[in-house]
């Protein structure tokens, strides 16, 4: 750890060296210069209570967005490359994909019309998603009750899941393999200087007492992202929201086709097989209030709310029993439920990667590359994500994301 009252110089320094953080550090140490000086304050080395951490792990290409369709098609193709791209000498990195494709179930003609356009999008952009009536889906799913649906999108081979986890150590220690230096202190101030932009910079200080004067901050603070824009006097609209995590066993397990990650909008609920048991949680929870510094579990939230709804969509979910839950933050935008990608642009030494609304794992390779790409080029190359930037939060001007 750097000792107290140190001051330092660095060209980047990132806040946050989760998921987003580390992948940023990783490809500015890729494609940007050989002697580029990237510094990441990440103050939980053990990523405890980190969103990348404790999400799920799915990777899907079911978006409204486009740019998001884009951006996971990017992240599957990293994942598939990961073990050798992220390898530190002749050990490869533990990072694997497993296909599995999504379910997303819609009913009434506005969820459905807005799951067709979705689709229809995806196919405009290369998936090979497939549109199921409701008499196609009771066929290929006999074990689901498919009264209330009108239509539903089945995924790709390009849609599954991951370790996120192992992505962000992998991500973390081939940074630092490449040069990125790891600082185990939060950032506590950032004062950012004024004058014409070739000059502007800023000075960060951080919780062991020392200070770093740099060219850039690059805002990868995940759920704590608001807090981190706030010392900087920047307002953002970001705040964390508590995702439960339920796993459970089924006494009979639906048989048949391959259990998707079956996502259904009527009843706002998400399942997926997980090694002889199941995951579940819902996408949207309560009124979506700022949760804080609060990781507790609520148990009755499984018993009341989601073992009826389990056991509605699938009869055979009458009989289960749950072995294990957790809690993680996701950031959410309170603006679109969409990320916002970019520089301030009143303050274009200060680039945010925040409010990714449950995206974020997934997404971290592309914005990964992408933001370094906006570093080191000075603008996106791979995929233009101009449509994230900040400008629509001071206008107001909603860019929604309907997944």
């Amino acid at each position: 750890m750097m000792p107290m009252s140190v001051n330092t110089t660095a060209d980047i320094v990132i806040v946050g060296g989760a998921g987003m953080g580390s992948a940023v550090a990783y490809f500015l140490r890729a494609i940007g210069p050989a002697g580029l000086r990237v510094v990441v304050c990440e103050p939980d080395p053990t990523y405890e209570r980190a969103a990348t951490a404790l999400s799920a792990g799915g990777i899907r290409q079911h978006f409204s967005t486009a740019e998001n369709i884009l951006m996971s098609r990017f992240g599957h193709d990293f994942l598939l490359e990961a073990a050798e791209c992220l390898a530190i000498a002749d050990e490869l990195a533990p990072v694997t994909f497993h296909p599995l494709p999504y379910l997303h179930l819609a009913a009434g003609e506005a969820e459905t019309t807005a799951l067709r356009n979705s689709f229809d999008l995806q196919a405009q952009l290369g998936s090979s998603s497939t549109w199921l009536e409701r008499k196609e889906l009771r066929a290929r799913y006999p074990w689901m009750n498919c009264d209330d649906v009108d239509a539903a999108v089945l995924g790709g081979p390009m849609e599954g899941l991951f370790d996120p986890y192992a992505l962000l150590q992998s991500f973390r220690r081939k940074a630092i393999n490449m040069g990125a230096e790891f600082r185990q202190a939060a950032v506590t101030g950032i004062s950012l200087d004024e004058g014409p932009s070739e000059f502007q910079g800023a000075q960060i200080t951080l919780s062991d007492g020392s200070k770093v004067s740099c060219a850039r901050v690059i805002n990868c603070a995940g759920p704590k992202a608001r807090a981190v824009a706030q010392l900087a006097g920047i307002s953002l609209p970001v705040i964390p929201i508590r995702a439960h995590t339920f796993v459970f066993k089924a006494e009979s397990p639906p048989t048949g086709d391959h259990f998707p990650i079956l996502v259904d909008n009527i009843q706002l609920l998400n399942v997926r097989p997980e090694g002889g048991m199941y995951l579940t949680g819902s996408p949207r929870e309560g009124d979506l209030a700022d949760a804080g510094d609060n990781f507790e579990i609520e148990y009755d939230l499984f018993d009341s709310i989601l073992w009826p709804m389990l056991a509605a969509r699938i009869p055979s979910f009458e009989a289960i029993r749950m072995v294990n839950a957790w809690v993680g933050h996701m950031e959410w935008s309170t603006l679109d439920a969409n990320a916002i990608i970019g520089p301030h642009p009143d303050h274009p030494q200060m680039i945010f990667a925040n409010g990714f609304s449950g995206h974020g794992a997934q997404h971290c390779p592309a914005v990964g590359r992408a933001i370094a790409e906006l570093v080191v080029h000075g603008r996106f190359q791979s995929i233009d994500l101009s449509r994230f930037g900040f400008k629509r939060v001071l206008s107001n001007a909603t860019l929604a994301e309907c997944y």
